[in-house]
């Protein structure tokens, strides 16, 4: 007789868990239990933005085990990452995303009760007013379980060792890289992922899934096609086809990209104190504008300020949204890798800072 893997898929709110969790019913470090790199902090605070939406997260596997008196335990077979940032939110370790208000399905009053609670802590969203539905939101979330019963911790190891490898297929660009390893495209984009400047702001992008490349790919490609375009997968495969082996402008392009990012560190813009500028989409943003500006000869000195005064503006608790900044923040609140809500962003700064 086949014998086959016996599990079963369960239901549990947040609320659930966290009351288990008071009376230490899981084992976070079961034996088979591989050590894996603890989250960074935004990792976290992104899985909480997505709970506070009601967005869907992965399944948590873990093992019951009853003991002698009928007590039931659990171990954490996978999804210990999650489970501990939505504890360390609860206890007050970590916070929610800043920029929670950026999501194109929230309304206007939406918008404004999520921009009063975008990078506070549990605590100080409870004590915010207006925050019931957000809270009973967080404690009634349901997280998908699936119980694996098995006393044979080899077979249960195993499970962790396959969701593991099996979890991950390949993206685009990991399929582009295949591709066109020996393409002087690919080894271009793969030499201006190592600009130092650049470098340090991709913290947030999954450097061992490609995805700073792919971003790269994205500010060649407004170089080389001289205008900004959907970053879609099909349009990002067509230009690599169409780009693969162009030498002589990849060659350009690659001088032009030097003097970009020659122009976009001559701004001197506080990366630190505005930790949002180096996610892609204002990023991308930036980069565009000093396109703009260096194909219209437009010295840096010229608009330095006002680019500052835009971005610290922008990302301030107390702007009121309209002219500018709210062409801005509009057009990078949803479809933000479109090319016409790239273009409104540009033409949104560009505006601001009254450039001709």
């Amino acid at each position: 007789m086949a014998k086959f893997f016996e599990r079963n898929s369960t239901k549990l709110t947040i609320s659930e868990f966290y009351d288990n969790y008071l009376s230490n019913k899981y084992n976070f470090q079961a034996s088979y239990q591989r050590k894996s790199n603890v989250w960074a902090e935004d990792k976290k605070s992104f899985l909480i933005d997505s709970i506070l939406k009601n967005y869907p997260v992965p399944a948590i596997f873990m093992r019951p085990i009853v003991d002698e008196d009928g007590k039931t335990k659990y171990d954490i077979v996978d999804g210990k990452q999650r489970l501990q940032a939505i504890i360390d939110f609860i206890v007050g370790k970590i916070s929610l995303t800043s920029y929670f208000a950026e999501d194109g399905f929230l309304d206007e009053d939406g918008r404004r009760l999520a921009e009063n609670i975008s990078g506070k802590n549990f605590e100080e969203i409870k004590q915010e007013s207006q925050t019931n539905e957000y809270i009973k939101q967080f404690w009634t979330y349901t997280l998908q379980i699936e119980y694996l019963y098995e006393d044979d911790l080899e077979s249960v190891s195993s499970v962790f060792d396959r969701l593991n490898r099996n979890g991950e297929p390949l993206n685009r660009q990991e399929l582009r890289n295949a591709k066109y390893s020996t393409t002087s495209l690919l080894k271009l984009v793969q030499k201006l992922s190592e600009n130092k400047y650049l470098k340090d702001k991709f913290e947030r992008l999954k450097i061992e899934r490609m995805e700073d490349e792919e971003f790269v790919s994205e500010l060649l490609f407004l170089i080389l096609d001289k205008r900004t375009l959907d970053s879609t997968p099909t349009v990002l495969d067509e230009k690599y086809e169409i780009y693969k082996d162009a030498t002589e402008l990849l060659e350009e392009g690659e001088k032009e990209f030097d003097k970009i990012i020659e122009f976009m560190d001559s701004l001197d813009l506080d990366y630190e104190r505005n930790k949002r500028l180096c996610w892609t989409t204002h990023l991308y943003t930036l980069f565009s504008l000093c396109w703009y500006c260096v194909n219209n000869h437009i010295p840096a000195e010229e608009i330095k300020g006002s680019v500052s005064n835009f971005y610290e503006e922008y990302f301030s608790k107390n702007t009121e949204y309209f002219g500018c900044l709210k062409e801005y923040k509009d057009a990078a609140s949803s479809r933000t890798r479109s090319a016409s809500q790239k273009n409104n962003r540009m033409h949104a700064i560009i505006k601001y800072c009254n450039i001709n």
